[in-house]
């Protein structure tokens, strides 16, 4: 039986490093992504593991090959050539002067779902601390971009459902929040956080505003992976195009989904860190609200339905995340391979059903009652 316990422990440590359920670091340390050369190329907050990949501000793209510590190397892939991902009439170069009236016409109106997974997510030179369980200063930069969007004539359904705590698992709990937010039919998705870097990595000026950059998050772990990557870069390019240096890059997390399966244009936006103002992050955000009516413009021509993704998804009878689905898995693979374990000790399904009737019926009987006894009342003696 010590094997038995030796296997379950394994599988355990197994789901414990789960890719899905790889999200933020929450030991107050950030990675370094590092090229071939040993320079800085990235940093993120982010828990990243060896086939994440990232694109920096100037769109190059790199992938994590070996993690040392706090420092990530990473391969160069090569050059993102993010035109394509611009609307045709941007691609036309002289034609786009011409045509950008007639196109911001076009793309007015539309709804964007905003809400917050983190919910406690803080910037301490504004918020005095980090962290602010129910109440973080993240609240605000959402109530920014709301008011950004709908002063562009884009209806804002902003959730200030709480999250907490701070936790990979978050993701599970704010999955019914997108679930109720998409009843609503949004043309897009947006889940609001800020980083865990040194200010520098996101303080920016543009167009004489002080302003934090934003960086893109899309989880790699799912059916919609493409989709949603497809969709951060029509993002970045419109933000290159309109403020240039306001998108920090894309991180694609290997292991993660965030619940972008729910809707094929949902995004995962970090807003600044909290080293910086949340004033700073406010306008930061509000300057992305100028790009937003152009991807929507652009994803509506697609030809996708507005608020649906791949067939089944887009409401609750989506399931579970990808983290919940893989503990699922691992579960069952635990059963099976326990069952498996137990045969080939015993030699036979008699013996092995004998075996396991033994465990229940007298161990684990005689554990509970151990259990109980360890739960006297210290005042009286009595259980």
């Amino acid at each position: 039986m010590n094997r038995f316990i030796a296997l379950l422990m394994a599988s355990l440590l197994i789901l414990a490093m789960s890719p899905a359920m790889a999200s933020e670091r929450y030991d107050g340390v950030f990675f370094t992504i590092v090229d071939e050369n040993g320079n800085v190329v990235y940093m993120t907050g982010r828990h990243v593991k060896i086939g994440d990949q990232c694109i920096t501000e100037n769109n190059k793209r790199f992938e994590i090959i070996r993690i040392e510590g706090d420092t990530a190397h990473a391969k160069y892939i090569g050059d993102v050539n993010l035109s394509q991902y611009l609307p045709k009439e941007a691609q036309n170069g002289i034609l786009y002067a011409f045509l950008a009236p007639k196109t911001a016409k076009a793309q007015g109106g539309g709804r964007v779902a905003i809400y917050h997974t983190h919910s406690d997510e803080s910037y301490v030179p504004s918020d005095g601390k980090e962290s602010k369980l129910g109440a973080g200063g993240i609240y605000d930069v959402g109530k920014s971009f709301a008011n950004a969007l709908k002063a562009k004539g884009i209806e804002p359904l902003i959730s200030e459902a709480k999250h907490d705590p701070h936790d990979d698992m978050a993701y599970e709990r704010s999955r019914r929040t997108v679930a109720s937010l998409i009843k609503q039919k949004p043309d897009a998705v947006f889940d609001i956080h800020r980083d865990a870097v040194p200010p520098q990595v996101y303080k920016a000026n543009i167009n004489g505003q002080d302003v934090t950059k934003i960086q893109l998050v899309v989880g790699k772990y799912g059916a919609t992976a493409k989709q949603i990557e497809d969709y951060a870069l029509k993002i970045k390019a419109a933000a290159d195009q309109k403020h240039p240096g306001l998108v920090k890059g894309i991180f694609f997390a290997k292991g993660g989904d965030y619940n972008q399966d729910l809707h094929p244009r949902s995004m995962l936006l970090e807003v600044g860190a909290h080293t910086n103002t949340k004033e700073a992050a406010e306008r930061g955000i509000a300057l992305f609200a100028d790009v937003v009516p152009s991807v929507l413009g652009q994803a509506s021509q697609s030809g996708t339905p507005s608020g649906t993704g791949a067939t089944g998804m887009g409401t609750t009878q989506s399931g579970p995340s990808g983290a919940a689905k893989s503990i699922g898995w691992i579960l069952g693979l635990l059963v099976v391979g326990g069952g498996a374990f137990l045969l080939l000790s015993t030699g036979g399904l008699k013996e092995a059903g004998a075996k396991l009737k033994q465990f229940t019926s007298t161990e684990f009987a005689n554990f509970l009652g151990r259990i109980k006894r360890g739960k006297k009342n210290p005042s009286d003696g009595r259980e």
